[in-house]
């Protein structure tokens, strides 16, 4: 098969470039939180945050993000929730995790816009990132 044959050429490739590299640097958006299971729409956000739906009517947890609440109160409570689900619940189906183990013994440094703090749960250095958007302590 053509294509198998391909992409099995092209991992072999990057294999290599990872074994052999001097040093490595990351560059991870939001599609890397997506392929580990971060999703802000559809069933997930139906499990958490389906009473704040119902209310308001947004479809996704980026778009609460953005809701006029009508008190200060309404808007913390899902801010609250935002953050627990997003940032403490583990949602890793492993993606973090077997990209740590790629370059868990090379000089790496990780370049990001993701502040859900999954490259630090994943076992990534701290001090080998870099965030873009937000701020850790």
């Amino acid at each position: 098969m053509k294509y198998t044959d391909n992409f099995s050429k092209k991992i072999n490739k990057l294999t290599n470039e990872i074994n052999t590299a001097d040093a490595i640097i990351i560059g991870a958006g939001a599609g890397l939180s997506t392929a580990a299971g971060f999703t802000y729409s559809g069933e997930r956000f139906q499990k958490y945050f389906s009473d704040f739906a119902e209310k308001y009517g947004f479809k996704d947890m980026y778009s609460g993000g953005f809701y006029p609440f009508p008190t200060l109160e309404e808007q913390w409570a899902y801010w609250s929730r935002y953050v627990f689900i997003n940032r403490y619940t583990d949602v890793d189906n492993g993606t973090y995790k077997k990209l740590y183990e790629l370059v868990r013994d090379k000089n790496y440094f990780v370049i990001t816009t993701n502040v859900d703090h999954q490259f630090q749960k994943a076992g990534f250095d701290k001090s080998r990132l870099f965030y873009t958007q937000g701020v850790t302590k």
